[in-house]
């Protein structure tokens, strides 16, 4: 199958080394299967929105050499989303509240297949959290579910690597999917990087990609790190230890997996693979 992936990051600060572990994976997919790999930046919350950031974005993926085929920015697609708010309005799915708030007009959450973790079944919270939902705010902008699945279905995504965190989104955004009259991507949630047991926050030092850069990190280190942490070969054998970018391709989608459980961030780890290539390239 062709995959059209994409990474969707917030311009709220520093790009996330997990965010840049999706990235990589996504563009994996895409570059593997002849496919696409979009750049997404979900800046509709206007009152976070930092638009220093959005170079930020574009710096770390040009630092890793990850080139999308297409960027898109949301809040320069308002008229997308409000045409499929007004679809769902017109088939009586939806409602328009007295402030102009659009939602969903009852709804449900939905069960999805996992590509790692396999079929899953929505609780009853994931209900709850998928009924009545909002979909465009009172000041005109989408919220986050109803954009992102808009915009998959809109740019033909049909793949959608993510972090564990997302799953519990998912399900909001199965009904939504069925809402509109399209099928969902294929998901595959990943399982989150850790630091000292809990999920890396933005606030953790070790969070920034580009301070890795800025302190002289190998950027093809830098991805066989990320390659390793929640993916892994199908034989992991001594032959596995390096794994650059061109070799992943040619592995990632049919003799590795992807796997749902955390990852502690391992800083030796990708200090060794800093070593290892920078010898490399300094024998070539």
């Amino acid at each position: 199958m062709t995959y059209t992936t994409r990474v969707a990051p917030s311009p709220t600060g520093d790009f996330h080394i997990g965010t840049a572990r999706t990235a990589y994976f996504n563009w994996l997919a895409a570059r593997a299967s002849g496919g696409r790999f979009i750049l997404r930046i979900d800046d509709t919350d206007l009152a976070r929105n930092n638009h220093a950031s959005i170079y930020v974005i574009h710096d770390c993926l040009d630092w890793l050499g990850l080139a999308p085929d297409a960027v898109y920015r949301q809040s320069h697609r308002r008229d997308i989303y409000d045409a499929a708010a007004a679809k769902l309005l017109d088939a009586g799915l939806a409602v328009r509240a007295d402030n102009g708030a659009v939602l969903m007009k009852g709804g449900a959450a939905a069960p999805w297949h996992d590509l790692i973790s396999g079929d899953q079944l929505p609780s009853a919270k994931a209900h709850d959290l998928a009924r009545d939902q909002v979909l465009i705010k009172a000041d005109g902008m989408p919220v986050y579910h109803f954009a992102s699945v808009v915009d998959d279905i809109d740019l033909g995504v049909n793949l959608v690597i993510r972090g564990m965190d997302h799953l519990t989104n998912t399900f909001r955004h199965a009904g939504l999917y069925t809402a509109l009259g399209a099928a969902m991507p294929d998901f595959a949630h990943v399982g989150l990087i850790t630091m000292d047991g809990k999920k890396m926050s933005k606030r953790d030092a070790a969070a920034s990609l580009l301070g890795y850069r800025d302190d002289g990190v190998d950027p093809d280190g830098m991805l066989n790190y990320l390659l390793r942490v929640g993916w892994g070969p199908r034989q992991d054998d001594k032959s596995m230890k390096i794994i650059d970018r061109d070799r992943a391709v040619s592995l990632f989608l049919d003799h590795g997996k992807m796997r749902a459980s955390p990852a502690a961030m391992d800083l030796p780890k990708l200090a060794s693979f800093d070593r290892k290539y920078k010898h490399m390239k300094r024998s070539a």
